[in-house]
């Protein structure tokens, strides 16, 4: 089980990164960098959790880096995001088409 969770996260950072590579714009590159930030902590802290047990030492430092990066990292992709938008397109309000259609 630990190599299928370890090897599991392996595959998510390549995938995100190869993401990151072929995407077309910031905004979808957003997208790759959050699941970067969720996906292959959440998978490597469980991994540690399995190998050394679930209420160990190692096992809560592991799970709370991995919310800590599940969150920070959230809140980093937010701001670069809204930053993003505000330099596209000058303000950070929705347009009246994306209003409408409820975005």
């Amino acid at each position: 089980m630990l190599d299928v969770l370890i090897w599991a996260a392996v595959v998510v950072e390549l995938t995100c990164c190869l993401g990151l590579v072929v995407a077309r714009n910031a905004i979808d590159r957003l997208h790759f960098v959050g699941a970067a930030n969720v996906v292959g902590p959440s998978l490597i802290a469980a991994a540690v959790a399995f190998e050394e047990g679930f209420f160990t030492s190692n096992a809560l430092n592991a799970f709370a880096i991995a919310l800590l990066l599940a969150v920070l990292g959230g809140a980093v992709t937010v701001a670069t995001a809204r930053a993003i938008r505000l330099r596209d397109r000058g303000t950070l309000e929705s347009s009246a088409a994306e209003r409408e259609r409820g975005s």
